[in-house]
């Protein structure tokens, strides 16, 4: 008969990684940094707008565009 394992008290427990605090990571940035990276955000946005059609046409995936 196969022993379960067992835990010990002493056993090394992981918890579960925490979730960056959002608001103390824009403490660190300045002004000028957030908005250079909502710029970028956007010009992303943009080109992704732009090129998915026509590349998901190519590989005959349109059908995976959902219009709103």
């Amino acid at each position: 008969m196969m022993n379960s394992p067992k835990f010990s008290a002493l056993s090394p427990v992981r918890s579960l990684p925490t979730k960056p605090n959002i608001s103390r990571a824009s403490d660190l940035l300045t002004p000028s940094e957030i908005d250079l990276l909502r710029q970028s955000k956007k010009s992303i946005a943009d080109y992704v707008q732009k090129e998915l059609p026509g590349r998901l046409k190519q590989r005959h995936l349109e059908h995976m565009l959902i219009k709103a």
